[in-house]
C-alpha cells in the first residue's frame, strides 16, 4: 500500500511503501535545485497553489496506485512516467467530445502536449463502458503527444457511476520544461 507525506514548507510529496522507503518525491521547485531521486517536478496549474496543487497529486497518485481497478496502474509505472520529469495534471469528463474536453484542459493550463513524451491515463468509468470507448480514449492522448511517447493507462469500473473521468499525468523531460512552457 503507498502513502504520501506532504511537507508544505518544502513544497514536497513523498510517495513511501509499505517499509516507509521514499520511491517518488514530487516538488513544485525546479529539478535542478533537488538532490532527491527518483524525482518529478510539478508545475500546477495556472492559479492554483503549490500546497493545493501538491495535495491534489498525492491524492491522484496514491488513487491511481491503490484502487482495485479492472486495469492496475502500479507504482513502478507512475515511476516509469513520472521520475526525471516535469509533470502536469489533467482531468476531464468524456462527456458528448472527449477530443474537445481534453484540448479546452490542454489550453487552459498552457499546455503544449506534442512535448510530453510519456503520460499515464487513469479512466474511471461505469461498468458498461466499452473497450472501443476506452481505446478512443487513450487515443486521444496518444494523438497529441510525441509519436514515441510512453503511455501505461488503467481503468476502474464502477457499476454506481454515471459519467466516464479521466486523469491524465503528462511528462516531459526536465530539461525541456523551460524551453516549452507558455
Amino acid at each position: 500500500m503507498l502513502t504520501s507525506d506532504i511537507d508544505v514548507d518544502r513544497s514536497i510529496v513523498a510517495f513511501r511503501n509499505e517499509d516507509g522507503k521514499t520511491e517518488l518525491t514530487i516538488f513544485t521547485t525546479p529539478l535542478s535545485t533537488v538532490e532527491a531521486t527518483p524525482a518529478a517536478h510539478l508545475i500546477p496549474p495556472p492559479g492554483t497553489k503549490a500546497e493545493t496543487a501538491l495535495k491534489q497529486t498525492a491524492e491522484i497518485i496514491t488513487s491511481l496506485t491503490n484502487t482495485n481497478s479492472y486495469i492496475h496502474i502500479d507504482f513502478p509505472d507512475v515511476i516509469s512516467i513520472c521520475a526525471s520529469a516535469a509533470i502536469r495534471i489533467i482531468r476531464f469528463n468524456a462527456g458528448d467530445d472527449p477530443g474537445k474536453a481534453f484540448s479546452d484542459q490542454l489550453a487552459a493550463q498552457g499546455i503544449e502536449p506534442s512535448c510530453c513524451d510519456g503520460a499515464l491515463i487513469s479512466i474511471e468509468a461505469p461498468a458498461n463502458i466499452g473497450l472501443a470507448e476506452v481505446t478512443s480514449l487513450v487515443t486521444i492522448v496518444r494523438e497529441a503527444i510525441q509519436d514515441d511517447a510512453s503511455i501505461i493507462w488503467g481503468l476502474s469500473l464502477d457499476s454506481q457511476q454515471k459519467d466516464t473521468e479521466i486523469t491524465v499525468i503528462l511528462a516531459k523531460p526536465e530539461g525541456e520544461t523551460a524551453a516549452h512552457e507558455n
